[in-house]
């Protein structure tokens, strides 16, 4: 842990492939955002009058940065206690996207690299919201997100299907796809396309993009 967050890493080892354990990385913070929403517990504790009273409207959320990149592993600590920690700029960049996720009003954040991994399907799924460059950075970097369906449409998806491991990534993504609508999805790309105006940013047209963010966030208000 660090912090108040906690490092997660994935390897691809025991005859996985990467991409296989990218689409797995995606659908653990699926899951847990899922998992995070239907808790009973959690809903009570935030329902509490002396919470509500110091935080009106608060509720128990929790953003996720997920990046693909080398890390130097190594241990950390004395005779006492030794931790495992990971030492990389890729390290650095996944808690940036992570701590991103506030400004952006999203549950997850995924690098273009990270995107680039996932297979085609999944891919699909995700949608671009910006293009920045990192502090420590020279190169532009893509951020996509995955919109999790924590909804009253997910109650009719089974606590099987959300959390065993017998179901395949593929049903697991069909099952819990974005509630996003298809004409969202692109008026938004056509939003983002807008803002960023190409490789170089030449061909920017804000008006537009703020006209068609604005009808996107008619159609989804808690839209980060």
């Amino acid at each position: 842990n660090v912090g108040d967050a906690f490092l997660v890493v994935w390897k691809s080892k025991g005859g996985m492939g990467v991409r296989e354990v990218a689409d797995a990385s995606l659908r653990s913070l699926v899951r847990t955002v899922l998992c995070v929403s239907r808790s009973a517990p959690l809903a009570r504790l935030a329902a509490r009058r002396e919470v509500q009273d110091r935080l009106p409207g608060f509720s128990v959320k929790l953003g996720y940065g997920l990046h693909y990149g080398w890390a130097v592993e190594c241990a950390i600590g004395s005779d006492l206690k030794v931790d495992t920690s990971y030492i990389s700029s890729h390290v650095n960049l996944a808690t940036r996207l992570e701590e991103a996720t506030k400004t952006y009003g999203v549950n997850i954040l995924l690098s273009g690299q990270t995107h680039g991994l996932l297979s085609p399907y999944i891919q699909s799924l995700c949608r671009l919201v910006d293009k920045v460059v990192v502090k420590g950075t020279v190169q532009p970097l893509e951020l996509y997100t995955y919109d999790v369906p924590t909804g009253s449409s997910t109650i009719a998806v089974s606590d099987h299907v959300a959390t065993s491991p017998l179901v395949s990534n593929s049903q697991f993504f069909a099952a819990l796809s974005p509630p996003t609508s298809a004409v969202f999805k692109s008026q938004f790309a056509l939003a983002v396309d807008a803002y960023l105006g190409g490789p170089d940013g030449s061909e920017a047209d804000w008006p537009r993009a703020c006209a068609l963010f604005t009808w996107c966030l008619e159609i989804m208000p808690n839209d980060g």
